[in-house]
């Protein structure tokens, strides 16, 4: 990729292309198909390695049943994205193993493992 570097929002936009694609069970090359490009464009967008246009970004709403909210991250105040947990847990070998456990668990389990991750958490953020 010549000339720019993918920054958090790029990728957090294609992170969200691809869980919508799957969400339909699409592959890359019936979605490029349906919009025009090939599946390594489509590959490209969820990768974060080109940016969608607004013309595009449009002719993907209707084939995967979107709207441009679903697709644009929230920012943080130093402009960021905010990534979406659900997606995000998925783009790592350790959040797969994590949700695949989860979904096993009885809901006294899982609100316990909720509680011991909330716990994680104030302890991180009481030393950041």
């Amino acid at each position: 990729m010549a000339g720019r570097q993918r920054s958090d929002i790029d990728i957090e936009i294609g992170r969200r292309l691809r869980q919508a694609r799957l969400r339909l069970s699409l592959t890359q090359e019936e979605v490029g198909a349906q919009i025009g490009v090939t599946h390594q464009m489509i590959q490209k967008y969820e990768r974060g390695e080109t940016r969608l246009t607004l013309s595009t970004l449009a002719r993907l709403r209707s084939i995967l049943r979107i709207e441009a909210d679903d697709i644009l991250p929230p920012l943080r105040d130093d402009g960021s994205a905010i990534p979406d947990p659900v997606a995000a847990m998925g783009q790592t070998i350790v959040g797969v193993h994590l949700a695949n456990l989860f979904g096993r668990m009885t809901p006294a389990h899982q609100q316990n493992l909720l509680n011991v991750a909330k716990a994680i958490d104030s302890a991180a953020q009481a030393t950041a």
